[in-house]
Formats: C-alpha cells, structure tokens, sequence
C-alpha cells in the first residue's frame, strides 16, 4: 500500500432515513461522499459507494464470514486485496467482478484522488445455498469458492444492460417503502444478468431458463397480486413467497413470461392507470402522479413520455 494514503476504517450508522439501511460519511478532510448499505429480506446487501476524494485513500473492512458478492465499478480507479489473498484485482471503469471470500480476513482498497462510484450486491453462505438449490448451473463460479474453502474471483468489461440497470439503481426517485421495493428489483435484475453473464462465459450459448405451465400460471397470478394496489405494492420477497418460488427463480420466470421485469410491470401498469386518470380529467398532473405511487413528479412526466409519447399535462 501507498504511505502516503490514509487508512480509513468505515464505522456505519443506522440511517434515519429508512429501517435497515446503514451510511458512513467520508471525513471532510478526506473529501465527501458516503458509502452505503441496504439490508433486504431477501439476503440480499446493496453496497452503494459515491466518493469525491481530495486525497487517495485505503479503505479496510474485515470479513467476519463466508460472503459472496458481484461489483461493479461506474467510475474511479481502486486497486484490491485481502489479507489471505495478496493478489491485487484493479478496479476500471465499466467493469464487474464476482468474488467468494472466506473468513476471517481483512479486505483493503486503494482509492485514488478522484470520484469513485461503485455498486456492489453482496450475498451469505446461507443465501447462496438458497439460490443454488433452484438452479446450480450459473452459480458454479460461486460454488468453487465455497467447497474448495478458497477465495475465488473474476472481472470482466460490464455489458451494457447492466449498466443501463445501474444507471437507473443509483438515480433511484423513490422514497420510503417504493424505494426499498424498487432498489431490491433492480439488484435482482442486475444479478439476473450477471449470472446469465457468467453463464454463457462459461459455455459459449445461452439457454433459455426451463418453465413449466404451472410455474407460468404461477407468475401470471404474481402479476395480479403485484398490480392489485398499485400505490401499496407488495414487496417482491413476499411476493415469491406466496406463489411457492424461489426469489431468483421467480424474477427470472417473470422476465421469461413477460419479457420484462416485475419492477417495470408495475411501473407499466401505473403509467396506464395515470393515463386513464388523466383523460376522465378530473384530476391534474400532480394528484394523478401520486394516486398511482409515484413521489417524484419529474420523474413521473419522465416515463409518461418515455411511454406514451405526449407528457402528462397534454394528456389531459
């Protein structure tokens, strides 16, 4: 490690924000920005990093047990390694990497002078196995790690429907309940992806996720249940529950029977649901935007057009 750079140790907090989510703020010394972390039902951990440093710094955290997870790296330059495995695995712009850690061990990275945006989703022993139970074959560069009892990792240029998915994750415009439900669909988006990524490395092909007629019939009633109170949309674990589906099986049967995810399906339904709202014009833009659940007004105009073509005010 560089001498010159400062040892940051980030001791988080519990957000005032929201249940489950926990921030560390940057020293002003060091620069600004904030690391971080949301806890979900799922297993799931969202890592999200935004620093704007005036000076280069070595972040540490220790590894108290088995953790998995997938990076990816927006903008900023790091150089990584841990305590067991002094390998260094550099960091670029527009480039993921899966890893499996054992414990204990420390993780440190060198961060240059720059702005550093970096989302990572992170996942448990335990979560793993849950995944894997439904599908083994994309989690095999996972499963490595975990029987050999070595860490393992891989890096590679990030696909653009990836990050078309980040993009839309860090500029997230919900608050409150919404945000959660919106911020863990876009995680399994994105881990969708990563997986049929690391899949069709693997083999060369991609294939097409098996789907029987109950399983659709199954996702067609997830639907109805997902539209059904659009304002107050039940959260997608939950959700998987109730059909008797696995959380990543679930997502990728969605996207297979429906072409799209189970995010963009509600926001569809509510954008057509405006629609109507509008026409019978007895409501303006604003009571409109939030009878359906949206919080955010520019973004609600945003996807109106994106969809329809005209903003909602000419609707009318």
């Amino acid at each position: 490690m560089n001498k010159t750079m400062e040892m940051v140790h980030p001791i988080f907090s519990k957000s005032q924000d929201a249940p489950n989510q926990f921030d560390y703020n940057l020293p002003k010394r060091l620069g600004s920005g904030i690391i971080r972390a949301n806890r979900f039902s799922s297993g799931l951990t969202l890592l999200f990093m935004d620093l704007c440093l005036t000076s280069p710094i070595s972040l540490s955290s220790e590894i108290t047990g088995w953790g998995s997870g997938m990076s990816f790296n927006l903008t900023g330059h790091s150089d990584v390694r841990s305590s067991e495995h002094r390998q260094i695995l550099s960091a670029i712009p527009d480039t993921d990497a899966y890893y499996v850690y054992s414990y204990p061990q420390i993780l440190e990275e060198d961060i240059a002078a720059t702005r550093k945006v970096k989302v990572s989703i992170l996942f448990d022993k335990k979560t793993l196995l849950d995944f894997v139970n439904e599908d083994e074959e994309p989690f095999l560069p996972f499963l490595k790690g975990l029987q050999n009892q070595t860490p393992v990792s891989g890096q590679g240029k990030m696909a653009p429907k990836i990050q078309r998915a980040l993009n839309q994750l860090v500029d997230c415009p919900y608050s409150g309940k919404t945000r959660a439900i919106f911020l863990e669909g876009k995680m399994m988006e994105i881990f969708a992806h990563e997986l049929e990524e690391l899949r069709v490395k693997g083999k060369g092909i991609p294939r097409q996720p098996r789907i029987s007629a109950s399983d659709i019939e199954r996702i067609h009633f997830s639907a109805e249940l997902l539209v059904r109170d659009p304002v107050n949309p039940p959260d997608l674990t939950d959700l998987a529950r109730k059909i008797g589906m696995g959380k990543s099986k679930f997502y990728q049967n969605f996207k297979s029977v429906f072409g799209h995810s189970p995010v963009v399906h509600l926001r569809s339904h509510r954008l057509r649901i405006a629609r109507q709202l509008l026409r019978q014009g007895k409501h303006n833009v604003t009571e409109v935007a939030f009878a359906v659940g949206f919080n955010n007004l520019s973004y609600f105009a945003r996807v109106f057009v994106d969809k329809f073509g005209v903003p909602p005010h000419q609707t009318r």
